[in-house]
């Protein structure tokens, strides 16, 4: 038996067998098996009551989401490569789609789709961890709502969409407009494994949450603070906006040719079934038709015949819209001048404006001194002469006038939000000196008042004892008689030892 003191001593471990009641026992002949908490018990207590383990248990979580992310990407990029890859080589005749090595290949493409979605199931998972981690909270009722499962049944329908792996014959009806004859549709098959391979490419907005995982804006702690101090989400649109910030032509760029690039190849796969010849050189007519189709140029030298193209050449066409207009105002804010810049030509604008207006002023001070010299010659009003010269004086005037009302312009245009705020700001450094300045002078004020009190008080009181020594004077000399007493020497000698005799 162990011997167990009669007070809890603080040197000693927590051991017990109920861990919600530990208290410091004596390890003699204690097994180690109680010093453990169960790990169940131990999460569900420390994940809401110890900061530093939620801490700690958010670093983990959010590793793993990235690295669950990357999984999914991977995945995802090697289902639509492996796609791509038995698509042309169909195309090119290497192979039928009922080969042996066609099936291997649409079978590692549903392996990875497998894997696609486990990924993505996981993803989710690991964020609701992640919020009952941060929330401090045990039951994930709690932290979701029907929000958070639609997305999830929405991304697992966009991902699971893949080429079947075994029945190949399965086609879809489709209208086919007749080149020659205006107006004149046929109803031809489109393969419905053609179909899930241009339905793939959804799965690129995996790159998005890629480029969003890895982004330094959403793994830095302090810019997660600072969102949730200021109520701002960090998130994908966040890591968008910021990059179109910071790297508006890289995104454009990007964006513009990954959009070509599938497009183009997705309305290859359109109307490769429907073509008669030429189908091994279509590939770039599509490219030429996308680009045409972006730019909402429509040449129409090349138009797409299945509906399936067209379906795809009005979602290009609305892609080219929003993307011209975001360049738009991307070279908008790139052509606008700084503030530098800005002060730079404001400033040789006034130099120029301000030569104008001495010139123009110099011309009719000129003027004026020519009209009176010549007044003073005797030239009469109505000559020709007198009648030129008045006329130059009026439109140096004019032209005075235009250039101070220019140079008030310019000088205008400077003024913005950040001039007015530091105008704002300097008035209210003055208001705040003036009314220190206010409470300064009236507290010496106060204090004046208070002394100008006290000196009257003292010269009231210096007053009476003036006037109450001027009456007791002429009582003292009333009562001695109208001889005053003469002092003698005796009076004023100093005693030294012995009584002076009266």
């Amino acid at each position: 038996m162990c011997s167990v003191p009669s007070m809890d001593s603080p040197d000693l471990p927590l051991v017990n067998g109920n861990w919600q009641y530990p208290s410091y026992v004596s390890t003699d002949n204690v097994s180690t098996e109680n010093l453990i908490m169960p790990r169940g018990k131990r999460e569900s207590v420390l994940d809401t009551k110890n900061l530093g383990y939620r801490l700690r248990r958010r670093k983990e979580l959010i590793g793993r989401r990235t690295r669950v992310s990357d999984i999914a990407f991977v995945l995802a990029i090697m289902g639509i490569i492996i796609t791509i890859i038995d698509t042309e080589c169909q195309f090119a005749g290497a192979y039928g789609k009922n080969k042996p090595i066609s099936v291997y290949l649409r079978v590692t493409t549903s392996i990875t789709t497998i894997g696609l979605l486990g990924s993505i199931v996981m993803y989710h998972v690991i964020g609701i961890k992640l919020r009952l981690v941060s929330q401090g909270l045990n039951n994930w009722r709690l932290v979701t709502d029907w929000k958070d499962l639609a997305k999830l049944i929405s991304e697992l329908t966009v991902c699971v969409i893949h080429p079947l792996p075994f029945y190949t014959d399965a086609a879809l009806p489709m209208y086919v407009s007749n080149v020659d004859e205006l107006h004149a549709f046929t109803v031809e098959n489109l393969p419905l494994n053609s179909i899930f391979t241009i339905l793939m490419f959804l799965r690129v907005y995996l790159l998005m949450r890629f480029l969003v995982v890895h982004s330094a804006l959403f793994c830095d702690t302090t810019v997660q603070s600072l969102g949730a101090m200021s109520n701002v989400n960090i998130n994908a649109q966040f890591v968008f906006k910021a990059l179109m910030t910071s790297l508006p032509g890289t995104c454009l760029i990007s964006i513009m040719g990954l959009v070509l690039l599938i497009n183009s190849y997705s309305l290859r796969m359109c109307e490769h079934y429907t073509l008669d010849n030429h189908r091994q050189t279509f590939f770039m007519q599509a490219i030429w038709m996308t680009c045409v189709t972006f730019l909402t140029l429509g040449y129409g030298d090349v138009v797409p015949r299945t509906t399936c193209g067209r379906v795809l050449a009005i979602g290009t066409g609305m892609m080219g819209v929003g993307l011209m207009a975001l360049c738009v105002a991307v070279l908008t804010r790139k052509l606008e001048q700084t503030r530098g810049e800005k002060y730079v030509h404001t400033f040789v604008q006034q130099i120029k404006k301000d030569k104008s207006y001495k010139n123009a002023a110099a011309k009719v001070v000129t003027e004026f001194l020519t009209l009176c010299r010549l007044r003073r010659l005797g030239v009469e009003a109505t000559e020709d002469r007198f009648v030129y010269h008045r006329r130059r004086l009026l439109h140096a005037v004019r032209d005075m006038n235009h250039s101070r009302y220019l140079r008030t312009q310019v000088g205008e245009s400077l003024i913005g939000p950040v001039e007015i705020n530091k105008n704002v700001n300097e008035v209210y450094d003055m208001v705040e000196a003036v009314k220190d300045d206010h409470e300064s002078l009236k507290q010496q004020i106060e204090n004046m008042e208070g002394l100008m009190s006290t000196m009257a008080d003292q010269l009231r009181e210096l007053k009476t004892m003036i006037s109450g020594k001027n009456e007791e004077i002429p009582s003292n000399v009333a009562t001695t008689g109208s001889t005053p007493v003469t002092p003698t020497r005796s009076m004023y000698s100093p005693i030294s030892g012995e009584e002076s005799t009266s």
